[in-house]
């Protein structure tokens, strides 16, 4: 939501009646529930930083008729968009390998909406022993590079 709309509701709210003052509370809340931001960020295993500009596909197994969202990492490592309805997201990222997470072939994990929204989310990683704690918003996908032969295993 955006400071002028904050601020015309913040105005509509002092100047008007109670019914006024109720909807103008209601499209506060409303527009926090359908906006569910979420964070995904890609980083090191082995040393902990972030991965920039590394292509990450977003899938929604749950809503079958949304395409995976096609998207790059930025200098900090994230990716952030919008959940719109989704209840599980599964992350695939272009060209790393994750340390741990996601045994070789195996079908790609379900990561929880609410789960990430409520109190963050860290992947596993058995590629280093980092000190990372969970951030409300925040799915940390621990990965490293892949080796050549490893691009075609999955």
């Amino acid at each position: 939501m955006t400071l002028r709309s904050l601020l015309l509701i913040h105005w509509l709210a002092c100047r008007s009646s109670f019914v006024t003052r109720v909807l103008a509370v209601s499209i506060i809340f409303s527009g926090i529930a359908l906006g569910q931001s979420i964070v995904v960020q890609l980083v090191n295993g082995h040393d902990g930083k972030p991965l920039a500009r590394v292509r990450v596909y977003v899938g929604f197994d749950d809503l079958k008729g949304r395409q995976p969202l096609d998207l790059t990492t930025d200098a900090l490592g994230e990716v952030q968009f919008e959940a719109k309805g989704a209840q599980t997201i599964q992350v695939h990222p272009v060209g790393e390998v994750t340390c741990g997470e996601q045994p070789t072939r195996a079908p790609y994990r379900n990561y929880s909406i609410e789960e990430i929204l409520k109190e963050g989310l860290l992947t596993k990683n058995n590629c280093g022993h980092l000190n990372a704690e969970p951030l409300r918003g925040k799915l940390l996908y621990f990965v490293r590079p892949a080796k050549w032969w490893e691009l075609f295993k999955n």
